[in-house]
This record gives structure tokens, sequence and C-alpha cells, in this order.
């Protein structure tokens, strides 16, 4: 699975946290380095589309990026996001440890325990990272860009038809070319970024 795969599967997952974990991500936390952290690696995730270095999370939140710096931030995601699944290490080599969100939308959640052991209670609404943060190609929208042109031109086509604006042979042609044109586009959102359209887009 390619870098950008990953990522666009970690989007269009829901994570359910327990209240000790989903608090770090709550209004309430943002003065908290757990807090900055988590917005930290969103936010260069997002400018780097791939998982992010200690030491680019130290600059961000810190703004210095020696080793006392780097420290207090790895024994932070160390103590408490990794522990939660807030956060994954991603190791490429001994020297090369990288770090990436293992979601964007998350769930708080309760243990409940019954005749039939421990199950999980849903609180509340799904909490989603800011949408300008998730890693996203560009290419996604260009193609949602050109879905909605297609769709529009289809109308209009239909619209003018309607109004004998447009001979019937030349409109059939339009209608199956730009009809093609819309199945590879849609065709392609689907199987590169399934999912992923209903969470970003809004109706038009």
């Amino acid at each position: 699975m390619s870098s950008e795969e990953d990522l666009l599967k970690r989007v269009s997952q829901v994570r359910n946290l327990k209240e000790n974990c989903f608090k770090y991500l709550e209004e309430e936390s943002k003065e908290l380095l757990t807090h900055k952290i988590i917005f930290a690696i969103a936010e260069i995730t997002y400018e780097k589309r791939g998982p992010v270095k200690l030491a680019e999370i130290a600059q961000k939140i810190i703004g210095e990026s020696d080793k006392s710096k780097q420290d207090l931030v790895r024994l932070t995601i160390d103590k408490s996001l990794l522990k939660c699944g807030l956060v994954e290490k991603l190791r490429y080599s001994a020297n090369d440890v990288r770090y990436a969100l293992t979601a964007y939308r998350f769930q708080k959640v309760k243990g409940v325990d019954s005749f039939r052991g421990e199950s999980e209670e849903l609180i509340g609404k799904v909490f989603e990272l800011p949408k300008s943060t998730w890693p996203i190609p560009d290419e996604f929208f260009i193609l949602v860009a050109k879905k909605f042109g297609y769709g529009e031109a289809l109308k209009k086509i239909n619209t003018d038809f309607d109004k004998e604006e447009i001979p019937r042979g030349k409109y059939e042609d339009l209608i199956r070319t730009y009809t093609e044109d819309l199945n590879q586009i849609t065709k392609k959102i689907n199987s590169q970024y399934s999912g992923i359209e209903e969470l970003v887009v809004t109706k038009f």
C-alpha cells in the first residue's frame, strides 16, 4: 500500500476512543502538549502528504527541534498518544522513525459491562479534525470538479434539447460523449477515493 493510499484509509475510518483518550482532542485540552501534538501531526502530514518526523513536530509546536525538545515530544507521544491509539509510530529504519495519526475522525465511547461481556456505548457525535488538515490529493478535488461540471453540462444539453435548440443527432452525440466522460470520472473516484467524496463534498 502506498503512503497516499494509507493516508486515505486513515481519513475514511472512524476510530473509537475511551473517554480518557478522547479528552486529548477536546477544546478544553487545547493548551496541553498532547492536543498540540495531534494537530501538529495533522497539519504537517497534510503539507508533506506523508508521516512526520519527531523534529518536525517539535519545530512546529515549540519552535525548536533540539534533542531535549524532541525527547519531550517523544515521551508525550509514547506515554499517552501511542497507548490511546491516536498516533502510530512507523519505523522505516533504525534511524528513521515517523508518526501518523491513526484516523482523522473519532468516536467517544465508554465501556459497558453486561452478562455478555464488555461492550462499547457511543457517546455524542463523531469528532472530526478540520477537513483542511485531511491529506487528500489535489487530484481528488479536480475529479470532483469535473464530475460536477459534466453533470451540469448534461442538464444544460437536456434543457436545450427540450427547447428544440439542439437537433436530435447533435443531442445524442453530446449525451453519449459527456456521459462516457462522466462515467470514467465517477469510476476513478469510486476506485481510488472510495468513501472520501461523501465525507468531503457538500451538495452543490
